[in-house]
């Protein structure tokens, strides 16, 4: 059972924008003590203030860039030894190159592997220990990616494909401890994702959706869904009992826009 006088320590990171700052705008309303982890001082503050402004208690803000091996680990450490309970990671933190195979660079590549991959798998770790030590019942969210399912999904596709097998492993792992692993993966979302897509890749799901008989609108919901949904499928999976393990959540728009 939670200890109900305890505050609930939520980390979520990428929260300076898009579903991050969605979700924890949805977990601030709900009364949890958020830590925003993200790499831009001003999106920190103004998800800061959206939280504060609907009620919620103050988050605490860390700027960090999570390529950087172990910083995001240690940060996820420092957070366990200062809250008594640490209650649930949320590693939503990612980057997308949607270039071929072909035209990529190995640089993009690690980028990719060391954002998506290498830093939340050190986080989860870290978070277990702090889980473990704090002796209540926790959780592990991972975002990861429709492009996941796909056979042509790219070095992006791989690493979120990565992400997911991460967390079946620490699902497995942890069948004996009150901590619950979930997967959720977005597709088709309005996020800064997509600021790398190339000129090429944007005509081409152009394109794909006018082929549908669709004017391509950034602002159509059935080509591109709110992130307060994906925020609603957090906030709903640490609603549920713990002995209730939700391992897997695909939520896309009804029109798929890919080319």
């Amino acid at each position: 059972m939670t200890t109900p006088n305890i505050e609930r320590a939520v980390i979520v990171t990428g929260a300076s924008s898009g579903i991050g700052r969605a979700i924890a705008e949805q977990l601030g309303k709900a009364g949890f003590r958020l830590w925003l982890l993200g790499r831009s001082a001003e999106g920190l503050a103004a998800t800061a203030d959206s939280i504060k402004a609907a009620g919620g208690l103050a988050p605490h803000c860390e700027i960090i860039d999570i390529q950087e091996a172990g910083r995001l680990a240690g940060l996820v450490e420092k957070i366990g030894q200062t809250h008594p309970y640490l209650f649930a990671l949320v590693n939503n933190a990612g980057v997308m190159h949607p270039e071929s195979i072909l035209s990529g660079t190995p640089a993009r590549w690690r980028a990719m592997f060391e954002i998506n991959v290498l830093a939340p798998l050190e986080a989860c770790r870290t978070a277990i220990e702090a889980m473990r030590r704090h002796g209540q019942p926790a959780h592990l969210i991972n975002i990861s990616s429709i492009a996941a399912q796909w056979e042509d999904g790219g070095v992006y596709g791989a690493s979120k494909r990565a992400l997911e097998t991460i967390s079946g492993t620490l699902r497995l792992e942890l069948e004996h401890d009150d901590i619950r692993v979930a997967t959720i993966a977005p597709g088709g979302f309005t996020t800064q994702l997509g600021r790398h897509l190339e000129t090429e890749t944007i005509r081409k799901i152009s394109a794909s959706i006018r082929s549908k008989g669709i004017e391509p609108s950034a602002t159509d919901k059935r080509l591109m869904g709110d992130p307060n949904y994906i925020a609603h499928a957090v906030l709903y999976i640490l609603e549920q009992p713990i002995n209730i393990n939700i391992e897997k959540l695909v939520i896309r728009p009804p029109i798929d826009t890919r080319c």
